[in-house]
């Protein structure tokens, strides 16, 4: 069925790339946790591997027409 304006389904973001604000590749979105409070996206870059709260004060945009999301890490996740 379809979504309401900012909600997406899992197949659609997974294997977007993922970039911070200021245009940094972190890596692409390779699965997807889901959490009590909120999802949690597992981000591979290489053998590097970063996890990334879905909040909406981290994730800013996703586009998935230009297959990308656009995120800013809380401090530490750098």
């Amino acid at each position: 069925p379809e979504l309401e304006d900012g909600s997406y389904y899992w197949h659609d973001l997974i294997g977007l790339e993922v970039f911070t604000t200021d245009n940094k590749y972190l890596g692409r979105l390779h699965s997807i946790i889901q959490t009590g409070s909120n999802d949690v996206y597992v981000v591979r870059k290489d053998k590097h591997e970063i996890l990334i709260p879905a909040l909406e004060s981290v994730v800013h945009a996703i586009d998935l027409e230009k297959k990308r999301i656009q995120v800013e890490l809380p401090e530490g996740l750098e």
